[in-house]
């Protein structure tokens, strides 16, 4: 038997970070191990909730719903065109994630994603900035709290700090505001209409035991899940800041936003604060390969001090995990060949190790992957 906590192997300086990754091809068993062993069994102990954001669609909603409702919560039901759950980006419990910079890199996270990833030129950042703080500093002076609404009316406009600047670089600060309230026009718009777009809803609050984003419904394609997983995550850091003594998985069974693309880079600028705070972001991934080396998305994997490594089904993604984690070169076989609920689980240093994921008769049940996560009103499986 092999027994291990991240955040009990952190505090004894096991690992350097309580985060984890996930790594593997379809059908080799990562989403049973996520589960259960980072959604199930956590919801059991004390001083411990989860926070999932649950993507696989059942019947017209996540499938981790119906656990949702068992633990008293209905889920956060981000959709498109209203009707749903709408996260303010600029809602004071953001602000306080992270301060007026963390706001902003959040910002601009969101509005690069609106850009189909494309970073912001240096006209365009300075832009977004002083728009930023001065739709703070109008709504604190209005008495109100700030919407994108709001921080769209700044943009393209000259601010004070702007002053002594020539003409031809106010035009080009001008211009980059216009830029940028044109990218983020599309949250206010049909397109991502619903989820950005006005107050925060009031069912948004963490719950003590499990707190579920249903982004089931937002369609694969475009940014609006990337968007919501940045935004959640960062407002989950907010709250945490306000509501500590909790340790807090937050599960991404498809959690390259966790590490890659401009919401990784917020995910990463925000490591050391969610390791303050008690929160461990947890993440699945497939193709390890298909990062570049120089990539930052793997400096990010290397930080995570749990890795379960799944069966991998090309020799480059053997390689890959390989070189990314240390392994052994003779792990290369294994790697290549696991059954399926087996995999190489790494901890920190330490050499990896052969484990077999064993789920329980109540487990099994409950996480069948064909089905939506169903419990009893007594917490079993149904």
């Amino acid at each position: 038997m092999v027994a291990h906590d991240p955040f009990t192997a952190y505090e004894q300086g096991v690992v350097d970070s309580p985060a984890v990754v996930v790594l593997g091809g379809i059908g080799n068993g990562k989403s049973s191990l996520l589960k259960t062993v980072y959604v199930l069994r956590p919801l059991i102990l004390r001083g411990r909730r989860v926070v999932v954001m649950d993507r696989k669609d059942q019947n017209g909603e996540g499938e981790y719903a119906e656990v949702a409702r068992q633990f008293g919560n209905e889920p956060f039901r981000m959709v498109l065109g209203g009707g749903g759950t709408t996260i303010n980006i600029l809602d004071p419990v953001v602000l306080a994630s992270a301060g007026i910079a963390g706001q902003y890199r959040l910002l601009r996270a969101v509005t690069e994603l609106a850009n189909d990833g494309e970073g912001l030129t240096k006209w365009e950042r300075p832009a977004l900035r002083a728009a930023h703080r001065a739709t703070l500093r109008q709504a604190e002076a209005d008495g109100i709290t700030p919407r994108l609404e709001h921080l769209l009316a700044q943009l393209g406009r000259l601010h004070p700090e702007f002053a002594d600047h020539s003409p031809a670089t106010k035009e080009k600060l001008h211009q980059g505001g216009v830029a940028v309230r044109h990218m983020l026009s599309a949250l206010l718009s049909d397109e991502l209409a619903g989820l950005f777009d006005g107050e925060t809803s009031p069912e948004v609050r963490l719950a003590d035991r499990l707190t579920v984003f249903d982004v089931s419904q937002l369609p694969d394609e475009g940014p609006a899940v990337s968007m919501v997983m940045a935004v959640a995550n960062v407002w989950l850091l907010g709250t945490l800041r306000q509501q500590r003594g909790l340790r807090t998985n937050f599960v991404a069974e498809e959690g390259w936003d966790l590490v890659g693309g401009p919401g990784g880079r917020v995910f990463r600028r925000n490591s050391k604060l969610a390791r303050g705070l008690g929160l461990s972001n947890i993440a699945a991934l497939h193709h390890v390969a298909d990062i570049p080396v120089d990539d930052p998305a793997i400096a990010m994997l290397k930080e995570a001090g749990t890795a379960h490594l799944f069966k991998q089904e090309r020799d480059d993604d053997v390689q890959a995990v390989i070189r990314t984690y240390g392994l052994d070169p003779s792990s290369a076989g294994v790697l290549a060949n696991l059954n399926t609920g087996h995999h190489l689980l790494k901890i920190g240093s330490r050499r990896e190790i052969h484990v077999e994921h064993v789920r329980s008769t109540m487990e099994r049940v409950i996480t069948n992957t064909d089905s939506a996560m169903m419990l009893d009103g007594r917490g079993r499986g149904l």
